[in-house]
């Protein structure tokens, strides 16, 4: 099953672009397609942990847990 869809991401907390959830090597993360912020990935070692693994991204997404390499401010 795709989890990418399922749980609602808001804006990103750095730039207030778009996030987008993305499946990797046993992991879910969140990333902007305007700034190249990111969550951590957060990893998955059965098929029972998958969706857990998608909602706990979309969960760091969302408080604003996210990295970004751009110069500080």
């Amino acid at each position: 099953m795709d989890f990418t869809e399922k749980f609602e991401l808001h804006e990103c907390p750095i730039c207030g672009g778009a996030g987008l959830m993305e499946e990797e090597d046993h992991g879910y993360y969140v990333a902007c397609l305007d700034c190249g912020s990111y969550t951590g990935t957060v990893g998955y070692k059965t098929e029972e942990g998958r969706e857990q693994a998608a909602e706990r991204s979309a969960m760091l997404w969302n408080t604003g847990k996210v990295i970004n390499s751009a110069p500080g401010e």
